[in-house]
């Protein structure tokens, strides 16, 4: 009887280790890190080509990135107001946080692109919309996680803003300047950029040409926007008037614009004679990029 009560006693003590067994493996199947979150966008602008605010409907590529690797990319966020909040475009843009707490690195780029891979390709040859060449980056937010989804991108330009305030001088009417054509010569006009690292723009064109502004109809603004460049040497302003001739101006004259530096605005005014014209210089909205101002006299 002793033999079969201790029996007894051992297939109890055995089935007793083998629920508790089971129920810690049951509870450790079940822990719930609770559901995932989206990241929260609101983005600022440091300058910008047409003024210092997002237009409605401006998109921007947000990449979410897990060390080097992007979980999430080239999703679409727009503003559709305006006012620098961004929500995703679909439901298939939304970037989620990891439900376990863990953190992403969080950054961005506009003007948003369909098949951005990370690498963006800059086109500058066509100016007739400023806001489509008006490239920027966001460099990385990190440390975004589920109990902090808020993104705040600051966002800089890559390329160079070029203005021009043209006005009559003597022996020309103001409606002489009317359908007056700017160009800019020995320009290189294609480029890429690493979004991923906020890598400087990387000029891939091999041949330069000369570029066309994008000029009011009554010829007293034009503008452009043009990739960076290291010197200025041999690159010429030309203003053709189709009732007066030609006049030209070198850009390297100017003591303050022997290079177009990444992000600087270059502002140059104008004004426009008989027999030559006169070109003053100064900054405004974007980076300083050629100084307080300067007289320079073109034939």
């Amino acid at each position: 009887m002793n033999k079969f009560f201790a029996f007894i006693a051992t297939v109890f003590s055995a089935a007793t280790f083998l629920t508790a067994c089971e129920n810690d493996e049951v509870q450790d199947a079940v822990i719930d890190y609770g559901p995932p979150v989206k990241i929260n966008v609101s983005a600022g602008i440091q300058t910008r080509a047409v003024n210092s605010a997002w237009t409605a409907n401006d998109a921007i590529g947000v990449f979410s990135m897990n060390g080097t690797a992007a979980e999430y990319a080239n999703m679409q966020y727009i503003t559709s107001d305006g006012d620098g909040n961004f929500t995703a475009a679909t439901e298939d843009d939304v970037v989620w946080l990891p439900s376990d707490g863990s953190s992403r690195s969080v950054l961005a780029y506009y003007p948003y692109v369909t098949g951005c891979d990370g690498t963006y390709s800059i086109d500058v040859s066509d100016q007739t919309d400023q806001e489509a060449i008006d490239f920027m980056v966001s460099p990385a937010v990190n440390n975004v996680n589920k109990t902090q989804p808020n993104v705040a991108f600051v966002f800089s330009h890559k390329l160079v803003k070029i203005q021009l305030n043209i006005r009559s001088g003597d022996g020309i009417t103001a409606e002489q300047l009317a359908n007056m054509n700017v160009t800019l010569s020995n320009q290189y006009t294609t480029a890429t950029c690493d979004v991923l690292t906020d890598a400087d723009v990387d000029v891939t064109g091999t041949e330069v040409s000369t570029l066309s502004f994008m000029t009011s109809a009554d010829g007293t603004t034009s503008e452009a926007i043009v990739l960076p460049a290291s010197t200025t040497e041999g690159m010429l302003l030309q203003f053709e008037l189709p009732e007066v001739g030609t006049y030209s101006w070198a850009i390297s004259n100017s003591a303050n614009s022997q290079s177009f530096e990444m992000g600087n605005r270059y502002i140059y005014n104008v004004n426009v004679g008989k027999t030559s014209i006169i070109v003053t210089s100064q900054i405004e909205d974007w980076a300083a990029g050629n100084g307080s101002g300067e007289d320079v006299n073109a034939e």
